[in-house]
Order: structure tokens, then sequence, then C-alpha cells
């Protein structure tokens, strides 16, 4: 059995009120990932034990379907969820936890952690593909409240 980890930090320049709201948005997450990375987003609501059903763009190098569950949601700071059942990744048994601090107010020491284990010949492109996705989960939530605060400018 091979487990692996991914990992990815950084100070990221919005307010955690912000950050928190868009990563607890569990059932939108596809405005945070919009296509071609998700096409489609089928989820109810944002309690704890939800599921969201994922179709991965066609363009992925792993297209098809996702099925998360959100497992912990704590203090507007902590967020847990993982994939249940199989799905087009060739992992199983994934979690990432997301933590959040407050740095000031327009900054926000984040942290994505992951661990699951692997099926795949590569282990590290998995890696490098879950660090880069959460890298631009980052990213977008930067440009998104940079557009909402230009426009009520």
């Amino acid at each position: 059995m091979n487990v692996l980890s991914a990992k990815h930090e950084r100070i990221v320049n919005v307010p955690k009120a912000y950050l928190w709201k868009r990563i607890s948005d569990f059932k939108n997450v596809g405005t945070l990932l919009p296509p071609p990375i998700i096409d489609e987003v089928k989820c109810n609501s944002n309690d704890i034990g939800s599921l969201r059903y994922l179709k991965l763009g066609e363009k992925q190098k792993y297209p098809g379907e996702i099925i998360e569950r959100l497992e912990a949601i704590y203090d507007q700071s902590f967020f847990v969820y993982s994939i249940v059942d199989t799905s087009c990744l060739p992992v199983r048994n994934y979690i990432a936890k997301i933590a959040l601090k407050e740095i000031s107010q327009k900054k926000t020491e984040a942290s994505i952690s992951s661990n699951w284990i692997d099926k795949s010949s590569s282990s590290e492109e998995m890696k490098k593909m879950f660090e880069s996705l959460y890298e631009l989960m980052f990213l977008n939530s930067e440009r998104q409240y940079t557009e909402i605060s230009n426009n009520g400018s």
C-alpha cells in the first residue's frame, strides 16, 4: 500500500471571512474551479455528510465522476472532505483538510493537506496535480475577490 500526501500553504490576499465563505460553500465548488476543471457539480447542501458529485472536464487527464463527502467543519477555520466510492482519479481513501488563520484584515494563512492511497504508476504525478489544484483554488479566490472589490468601488 502506497500512502501519499500533498500539502500547499501560503498567504492568500483576501480576508479570512471571504476565503472561508468560498471554501466552505461545498455545493458551489464549481465557482472556485470552473470549467474546464469541473464541468458540473451536483450537491444539495453544505451540511456535514453531504455528497457532491463532480464531473471533471474532458480536457482533464482524468475525466469523469468524483463523489466527495463533507466530513467536518469547525470554527470557520477547519474544513474536511473526502472522496467516497470509486472515482475517475487513480486514488482511493482520499481525505483533505483545509485550515485558515487570519493574518490581517486582507490576508489569510491558508493550508490544504491531503492523504490518499495511490493506484497509479506515477505517484509523484498525483501529488503535483493536487498541489496545483490547491494553488488554483487560492488564485481563483484572490482573482474573484479583486473583481468584487473593484466593481464595488
